[in-house]
């Protein structure tokens, strides 16, 4: 990777915000996080790099929360009018920086394996629990992406084919059970109110008896993707990232409940909480756009 001494502008591309920063040796400086219109990606993407005032020399990692490959987003289920555009050389054409793009949770997942809860582990698996559920794999401080760039999709392997019908379009998807979308959609049902995932965990912390339902059946079906992945690739280390790890304790404890039936984890593979929070997808797309480019 080299010595990463030069300072790297990583974007990370959310469903509602891009969080944004300069990057350096893993360590991330003028970061903002910034709301968007979903619905004007690239010129929200344009408008926060040029706050950055980058030169020609600047390399800049942007990840995207869909199908990337070489660049080019095939599909984005949380903001349906990414589709088949080629991200990668619009934004080298408009900013004539050097840029790299990829999927979010890859670079999410990076930045934990490399400066965040996987340091010192060869093989770190990542779940990001968000607005929609991403998956990655880094190996030996790389991310394995699969002979097209699509690999570990973990929220869209289908533990029911029966189930709801996920954004991606198939049914039963991870995602469609334990998405934020999912989630607030599963409370309402029951107790007829509109809350915010946010608010949901901390009215389970109360134990308050509809949100302790629906994050001890999203303990429950996160618990099956775990151990899903778990049974293919045996990691030395889980880390789950995203908005919704921040509430830590809460989704450890309602996957220690519901053990008994996804089958007990190996007790040498451990789970962990995230350390990097929003910074964790900026920092990885610099590394990933600082090693694509050296």
């Amino acid at each position: 990777m080299g010595k990463f001494d030069s300072k790297v502008l990583g974007i990370d591309v959310g469903g509602q915000n891009i969080k944004a920063g300069w990057v350096r040796r893993g360590k991330i400086s003028n970061f903002r996080r910034i709301p968007i219109n979903p619905r004007n990606v690239i010129s929200e993407i344009l408008k926060t790099i040029s706050e950055y005032k980058p030169s020609p020399e600047t390399i800049i990692g942007v990840d995207i929360p869909g199908f990337v490959s070489s660049g080019k987003v095939y599909n984005c289920p949380n903001l349906p009018t990414i589709k088949e555009i080629n991200i990668q050389e619009l934004l080298k054409k408009e900013t004539g920086c050097p840029v790299y793009v990829l999927n979010d949770a890859n670079a999410c997942i990076l930045g934990e394996a490399l400066y965040g809860a996987g340091r010192g582990y060869s093989v770190v698996v990542g779940f990001t629990l968000g607005t929609g559920v991403g998956g990655a794999l880094v190996v030996n401080g790389k991310i394995w992406a699969g002979a097209r760039g699509y690999a570990s999709e973990f929220g869209h392997h289908t533990i029911d084919p029966t189930g709801p019908i996920c954004h991606c379009g198939k049914r039963g998807c991870l995602e469609s059970y334990i998405g934020a979308y999912a989630l607030m959609s599963r409370y309402k049902s029951l107790s007829g109110e509109d809350i915010t995932v946010e608010e949901l965990f901390k009215r389970a912390s109360r134990n308050e008896p509809h949100a302790l339902k629906v994050v001890n059946e999203f303990g429950f079906y996160l618990g099956i993707g775990i151990r899903n992945i778990i049974a293919i690739l045996d990691p030395d280390l889980v880390v789950l990232a995203g908005g919704i790890s921040k509430s830590g304790n809460l989704i450890i404890q309602s996957l220690q409940r519901n053990k008994p039936f996804v089958h007990l984890f190996p007790e040498e593979i451990e789970i962990k909480i995230a350390e990097l929070g929003d910074q964790a997808g900026p920092v990885g797309a610099a590394t990933w756009a600082w090693m694509e480019h050296n």
